[in-house]
């Protein structure tokens, strides 16, 4: 059995939580910020797999965190999804600095990221190349 750890994911220049859009529990369900109410759509599953890399999994749905179509695009979209395939569905916890992490996806190489680095609520995740935007950070919550 992998090591499991439940956290809420909290982007740092929104101060809003990673969040499976409408509480669906569907997969391809959008991935958005949202302000945090606690919510198990709200918390995430972190499993260890290998190499560092963890399956991100919704809570409330049991779905991973997952760039659809395995794209490695700039703005691939992210989502739920049930059933764990591949490493476009695998995260590393880059470390930053004052407790924030960078996503980075595994098949892609790029972070998760609020798109536009909008602060807007219900604004989608994406994947996007760099890192270091504070729309591309997260702490544990």
């Amino acid at each position: 059995m992998s090591a499991v750890f439940t956290a809420a994911l909290i982007a740092r220049h929104s101060e809003k939580a990673v969040s499976v859009n409408g509480e669906k529990k569907d997969d391809g369900t959008a991935v958005i910020q949202w302000p945090f109410q606690g919510g198990d759509h709200q918390k995430w599953n972190l499993e260890a797999t290998t190499g560092g890399y963890y399956v991100v999994r919704a809570v409330h749905s049991g779905k991973a965190l997952c760039v659809e179509g395995e794209s490695t695009a700039n703005g691939g979209k992210v989502i739920q999804w049930g059933h764990v395939t591949g490493p476009h569905q695998e995260w590393r916890l880059v470390q930053k600095d004052n407790g924030y992490f960078a996503l980075q996806n595994r098949h892609s190489g790029q972070y998760l990221s609020v798109n536009g680095e909008c602060t807007d609520s219900g604004t989608a995740l994406v994947q996007w190349p760099g890192g270091d935007g504070h729309h591309q950070q997260f702490r544990l919550g």
